[in-house]
């Protein structure tokens, strides 16, 4: 029955053609009834049909990413303004997206603070991408106002220690228990709230944007410079990864 499909879908395309004459409404007719035969008795056909369809949306989709990997890489390893932490002049460098209403990221933050101590030639570069509501737009707001009144390798200190503040919070925030955190790490939230300029938001827009180009849709997400990687991560796994990174710089 699978040959009466593929004519069914033969004499189907075969008008089409400038050269072939049409079927009239009988042969249409009698193209269906092949069609719906062939289907009714062979419905494994639909099964294979989607699993094709779904293994082509997943090469457009890996295709898509590895593109706009290639094209992004100063916007994701070089901009200045981005808080990180490890070695200045890494060997290899990880982009983190988090938000810190994000249950796995509250997970993968120490996984990312361990490695860091773990490997002196790794960086990780914090990208905050608040999705989860308005607290999680505050708190990345005023994590980079913390950065930016803080000169020098003291605003990524201040940074990470009001952003590990804010990881440990075990549920999500609202106003109150952001403004604990940050009194929490002696700072003055009226002070960080003037600091939110246009230039922060502008930054965290611009980390939103540059996700959805890279096809993050949620976090935690971290991006090597050959791969991105969604969802939680574990330690041992991270470690496998960096370790063949390394020993390629080498």
């Amino acid at each position: 029955m699978k040959k009466l499909l593929a004519i069914a879908a033969t004499a189907l395309i075969l008008p089409l053609s400038s050269q072939a004459k049409p079927l009239d409404q009988e042969q249409q007719q009698q193209v269906r009834e092949l069609v719906r035969e062939t289907l009714i008795e062979n419905p494994e056909i639909f099964i294979e049909v989607v699993n094709e369809l779904k293994k082509r949306e997943e090469i457009a989709r890996t295709q898509a990413q590895d593109s706009a990997l290639s094209t992004s890489q100063a916007e994701l390893f070089n901009n200045s303004n981005d808080p990180f932490a490890g070695s200045k002049t890494p060997k290899l460098s990880i982009v983190y997206f988090g938000d810190v209403n994000c249950g796995f990221c509250k997970k993968q933050d120490p996984v990312l603070e361990s490695l860091v101590k773990a490997y002196p030639d790794l960086k990780i570069i914090y990208k905050d991408l608040p999705i989860l509501g308005p607290s999680s737009r505050e708190a990345a707001a005023l994590s980079l106002a913390a950065l930016s009144l803080t000169e020098g390798a003291k605003g990524n200190t201040t940074y990470l220690s009001l952003h590990k503040q804010f990881m440990s919070h075990p549920a999500r925030h609202d106003s109150n228990s952001i403004a604990s955190s940050v009194k929490t790490q002696g700072l003055n939230l009226d002070e960080l709230k003037k600091a939110v300029d246009a230039d922060i938001n502008q930054q965290l827009d611009s980390n939103i944007m540059l996700a959805q180009r890279l096809g993050i849709t949620g976090t935690p997400a971290l991006v090597f410079p050959d791969e991105i990687i969604g969802g939680f991560t574990n330690e041992s796994t991270l470690k496998e990864m960096i370790g063949q990174r390394l020993n390629q710089a080498k």
